[in-house]
């Protein structure tokens, strides 16, 4: 079933929705082949191009390379012709007013914000189950399955930052679905279901030093198919 676009909203709820809940992923469409790069959270979303960081494919040495796309309508477009995409997509800065309304500007452009965030969404997409699938990739976050994926039965998913493992990392469906929590080995249990699958995790990042912001948040979108 298509998924409804709507426009950003105006309320301070829903805008901190739009900074911080929103993820990225891909879906197949009508044609052969093609995938849109959808944003949004419960419901889909148009998104401006200049906030698509990068789309990448590994290339048959296992190495990232950039992947084109067409732009259209308020969203990407994609014909890989590998087995997995990787997505970056940085929703800009969003600060949050003593009025507790949240505006898309930084620091510099709303002074008095108690706080300002750069909430980056990442998206890594398996198309096709291969050897990849099981590998570490040199990204600065990622969410690896250690088995392929079968519907009901449990999956261990290891999750990296820099290559490493990280502890107390929720790893589930979305923000508000039941989650488990990563070990000290990085490892989290996610049960899949049959069909399409998204496996969420968050993480976040003090930043020092920065005239545009305070914190970033990352928003990580895992996501396969099982039969």
């Amino acid at each position: 079933m298509q998924l409804k676009k709507i426009a950003v909203g105006l309320t301070a709820f829903f805008t901190l929705s739009v900074a911080n809940a929103h993820n990225v992923w891909l879906e197949p469409t009508s044609l052969q082949g093609e995938y849109v790069m959808r944003f949004g959270h419960e419901e889909t979303e148009s998104y401006p191009q200049h906030k698509i960081q990068s789309l990448q494919v590994l290339n048959s040495q296992g190495k990232l390379t950039a992947l084109d796309y067409t732009f259209k309508d308020g969203e990407a477009y994609i014909m890989p012709k590998a087995n997995i995409v990787f997505m970056a997509f940085d929703n800009g800065v969003w600060s949050k007013l003593p009025s507790g309304k949240y505006v898309e500007k930084n620091k510099r452009e709303a002074p008095s914000a108690e706080f300002s965030t750069n909430p980056l969404k990442l998206g890594k997409a398996i198309l096709k189950w291969d050897d990849q699938s099981f590998k570490v990739h040199n990204v600065v976050y990622e969410l690896i399955p250690q088995a392929k994926a079968e519907a009901g039965k449990p999956l261990s998913i290891l999750v990296l930052h820099n290559g490493k493992p990280l502890q107390g990392i929720k790893v589930g469906m979305g923000e508000e679905a039941p989650f488990n929590v990563t070990n000290e080995k990085g490892i989290a249990e996610f049960t899949p279901v049959k069909g399409y699958n998204k496996v969420w995790a968050e993480f976040e990042e003090k930043v020092t030093e920065n005239p545009d912001y305070d914190r970033r948040s990352i928003e990580y979108m895992l996501t396969f198919d099982t039969e």
